[in-house]
């Protein structure tokens, strides 16, 4: 899990969702956190991307399958080339 908003706050291996910390909160630029998961040394086949969807994406299709799970129901559509899972919001 890497935790970011403009630039990556903590990476860490978890095992279970009790085990997610994020951190950040506004200024969010997924370009960051996307480019940073591709950089490790053992670079992932999916980058999952949890957001509102106001950020800014790569501008071209990255070396992994990317799904972006977007919460709420105004969320922006990210680039056509990236999947897409809406997670709606209750009030």
């Amino acid at each position: 899990v890497l935790a970011c908003d403009a630039d990556v706050h903590a990476v860490a291996r978890v095992t279970a969702v009790d085990q997610v910390e994020l951190a950040g909160g506004g200024g969010t630029d997924m370009t960051v956190g996307i480019r940073r998961a591709l950089a490790a040394q053992d670079p992932p086949n999916i980058v999952v991307v949890l957001t509102d969807g106001y950020t800014p994406w790569p501008p071209e299709p990255v070396s992994a399958r990317l799904i972006a799970a977007l919460i709420g129901q105004d969320a922006p559509e990210p680039p056509p080339w990236a999947e897409t899972v809406r997670i709606p919001t209750t009030r």
